[in-house]
């Protein structure tokens, strides 16, 4: 009797292990697949915004930093002018201005163009889009320092003056929108306000600026699209997920330059890379 007792209590030690085992298998499994799923799920976000986002586009110094979406292309900043006695001079004129409007954008530190397909009564028609990225950082270290606090003000000024328009929507808002992939990217708030149908050239546009603040320095992106792009179109779909991606790459330094300092030449990119 007493070996029998034995022999069935070692039997239930060992279903109990083996229970046991199954469970904690269990529960090490259901780990691992969730960390799998998530990993997954953060991949397939990098490469969502690998896909859609142009290189990081960095101003020397660390001044500046983005990634603008895929189809806009940097126009080049103006190089110095060389002299005959070896001296150098800045061109009186940047081709990154905008040359369609009687407009000199402040604080102008990179600009890029795309092509857009609108629709006009008369058939399509090829337009540009721009994107400006814009800073009060140089103010700072001028005699006007003291009204560069006012940048974002005074560019919404400058630009109700010059297309002759008011502003109809101004809010504060977020990227990465929501919740959803806070996780991967630190949420950015901005002030947005947008000056819509301004006609220029026969087409009307939408003027954005988002803006948002370090300290005493300001970093401002300009987005200048047509209205009525063609429909359907795959690019209008593209713009209107990835420029939410654009604004959560943008930054820029929060240390002020030092009073008397001034870009002696336009502000260059340092080098381009595929992080974020």
């Amino acid at each position: 009797m007493y070996f029998s007792l034995v022999r069935c209590s070692k039997r239930v030690r060992t279903i109990i292990s083996a229970i046991l085992l199954i469970v904690f298998a269990g529960c090490g499994y259901a780990e691992y697949e969730t960390r799998l799923n998530e990993s997954k799920r953060y991949f397939a976000y990098l490469e969502k915004i690998e896909s859609s986002l142009a290189p990081k586009w960095v101003v020397a110094g660390n001044l500046m930093e983005m990634r603008v979406p895929r189809q806009f292309v940097l126009i080049p900043a103006p190089q110095p002018i060389q002299n005959p006695d070896g001296t150098t001079e800045q061109p009186t004129i940047d081709s990154r201005q905008p040359d369609y409007l009687n407009l000199t954008l402040p604080g102008l530190f990179g600009a890029w163009q795309a092509p857009f397909r609108v629709v006009k009564p008369t058939g399509t028609e090829d337009c540009q889009g721009y994107i400006y990225a814009l800073s009060n950082y140089y103010d700072l270290g001028s005699k006007q320092a003291s009204e560069a606090t006012e940048f974002t003000t005074q560019l919404k000024e400058l630009l109700k003056e010059t297309l002759k328009e008011e502003v109809k929507d101004e809010s504060d808002e977020s990227f990465p929108p929501g919740q959803a992939n806070t996780q991967y990217q630190t949420q950015l708030t901005y002030n947005v306000f947008r000056i819509k149908g301004a006609e220029i050239n026969g087409t009307k546009y939408t003027f954005e600026v988002y803006s948002r603040s370090r300290g005493n320095v300001i970093g401002a992106i300009l987005i200048v699209l047509p209205v009525d792009m063609e429909m359907p179109s795959k690019e209008l779909e593209r713009i209107s997920t990835r420029i939410p991606m654009m604004l959560a790459t943008f930054d820029f330094t929060q240390t002020p330059p030092a009073i008397g300092e001034s870009p002696s030449a336009p502000p260059q990119p340092k080098s381009t890379g595929a992080s974020f």
